[in-house]
């Protein structure tokens, strides 16, 4: 039998975590599984329970909640034979979304009895993990409103974007990509190696998270009544064809900064105080991922 340990975190997204013990045990396998469940008690635990998994040898560790919880769990099992699974109860799920894994708990717990293990790219900024992306624009400053908004979920992201949207300003960057350099006002600037922010918002197109690339996304500042388009773009994978938008690949990129710079990993907010060096590292993770 395979071991597999649950590493819930019971705050995230808006209360889909309710009743998951008892999910876990009526759908999971038992004649695959020996199975224990965890609940994270802070920030940063999900990484503490997901490294003592690896080393006692579990064979799968299951992320239970948002991207920020997927980045924890993640970031112990880099590297190792351990495979990541995915429970998506966040208020975007992204990364879950990116690899097709099911955003109903219910399909997605059934995903873990039948599906199969890839080995997928992470990437890593100034020496932190980041599976999905990795922003220092208007998603960064939002990213940080959301943290301390207090109610969860779509609608009060969707109520900070526009509220905060006329006030944001542009940043101009020097963005060094694989020794190449240029120079850009952005209102965006997305380093992905997965394709969305979450919710179907698709800001990396083409981004594969096995393919050994980062993608840049870069979005100039646009006016108000053009927020609608883009915002329909977004969500139905087309932003690429916005003349607001423009589209690097690379593999060492370099962001030039001596600034207190508030930006996001995975969705949780951070900030860097000096120049930003993201890589990439091929085949790092093993995830559970859906039989297509």
């Amino acid at each position: 039998m395979k071991k597999i340990r649950f590493i819930i975190n019971p705050k995230s997204g808006t209360g889909k975590s309710k009743n998951l013990t008892a999910l876990i045990e009526s759908i999971i396998d038992k004649h695959l599984f020996e199975t224990d469940i965890s609940f994270t008690q802070s920030q940063g635990h999900a990484s503490v329970l997901a490294k003592e998994a690896v080393a006692l040898n579990y064979d799968i560790v299951v992320a239970v909640g948002g991207d920020g919880s997927v980045n924890e769990t993640a970031s112990s099992l880099k590297n190792t034979n351990t495979s990541l699974g995915i429970i998506p109860t966040g208020s975007g799920n992204g990364m879950a979304r990116h690899l097709q894994i099911p955003v109903d708990v219910r399909k997605a717990l059934v995903n873990l009895n039948s599906g199969r293990i890839e080995k997928i790219d992470t990437l890593e900024v100034n020496k932190r993990f980041c599976i999905g992306t990795i922003g220092i624009g208007f998603d960064a400053h939002i990213a940080h409103l959301f943290a301390h908004a207090g109610k969860r979920g779509y609608s009060t992201y969707v109520k900070l974007v526009l509220t905060e949207f006329a006030s944001y300003k542009e940043k101009r960057f020097v963005i060094i990509i694989d020794g190449k350099t240029y120079e850009r006002d952005c209102f965006l600037l997305t380093i992905a190696n997965s394709s969305q922010f979450g919710n179907n918002a698709v800001i990396a197109p083409f981004a594969d998270v096995r393919d050994g690339i980062i993608d840049i996304s870069l979005m100039q500042s646009f006016a108000f009544y053009v927020a609608p388009s883009l915002i329909y773009r977004l969500m139905h994978n087309t932003i690429h064809l916005s003349k607001y938008f423009e589209l690097f690949k690379g593999k060492e990129i370099i962001i030039k900064n001596n600034v207190d710079l508030p930006g996001h990993i995975d969705g949780e907010p951070v900030h860097f105080n000096s120049d930003l060096n993201i890589s990439i590292h091929r085949d790092s993770l093993k995830v559970i991922v859906p039989f297509t």
